[in-house]
């Protein structure tokens, strides 16, 4: 069997720091978190989108999930702008119940498993527009692993240990989220910005009870990602 293949992008680099506060700066931290978790992943293919300080567009980095066709790809940032805790995004694009929500949320918690210990803030699984996300024709997550402005959050980063103990918590993530897709019949595709989307309707009712166990007989059946859409009836 071919080993899962997983794209790593850490965020920023080369003339790009991204976010610098109390001594650190978000590409190196982005980096050394990169190479931590790839020596986690044994039995998995890992690829990085830079293995060291250079600079790279978003464009160049959706250009190389486009390249090596990944089963997982995951960006990785540390967070700024005035707040605390840890999140992650999947493309908002994305219809609801969608697979990549199954490996977001695996990967998701066993990173807060990690973090919880150190008390960090769990700021949610959330959707954006982000470019390597929305241009990404492959299952991405991207990762936002505390506030560099905050200074408590930074000092944590400062510690030896942490970025260690995180990768630790991503790896395991990483293979949750592996896992995950399995879980639904294999590597979830992703809906690109410009790509069709298709509908298949099994009923129309107006009592919600009646919708609801049409919901559960589909899932039943094997459709996993069946859901309701509530449609507004025109007289």
């Amino acid at each position: 069997m071919d080993k899962p293949v997983v794209l790593l992008d850490p965020g920023h680099g080369g003339k790009d720091p991204g976010a610098s506060h109390f001594g650190l700066q978000e590409k190196d931290l982005n980096l050394a978190l990169a190479l931590e978790t790839a020596e986690r992943l044994s039995g998995i293919e890992v690829l990085l989108t830079r293995d060291r300080d250079i600079y790279l567009s978003l464009a160049d980095r959706a250009a190389f999930s486009k390249e090596v066709a990944p089963d997982f790809f995951l960006s990785l940032h540390a967070n700024a702008g005035g707040g605390r805790g840890f999140e992650s995004f999947i493309y908002s694009g994305l219809t609801a119940g969608h697979p990549v929500e199954l490996m977001q949320e695996a990967l998701h918690e066993e990173i807060m498993a990690v973090l919880k210990k150190r008390q960090i803030v769990d700021r949610g699984l959330k959707e954006a527009a982000f470019y390597v996300l929305k241009y990404n024709p492959y299952p991405a997550v991207l990762i936002e692993s505390l506030f560099l402005d905050n200074e408590w959050e930074a000092g944590i980063w400062k510690e030896p240990a942490f970025v260690g103990e995180l990768a630790g918590g991503v790896a395991a993530g990483i293979r949750a989220a592996l896992a995950a897709a399995d879980s639904t019949g294999g590597t979830a595709p992703v809906i690109g910005p410009d790509s069709p989307l298709y509908t298949v309707q099994v009923g129309a009712f107006i009592h919600y009870e009646n919708a609801k166990r049409r919901l559960a007989e589909a899932r039943a059946a094997g459709f996993a990602d069946a859901f309701i859409y509530r449609k507004q009836h025109m007289q």
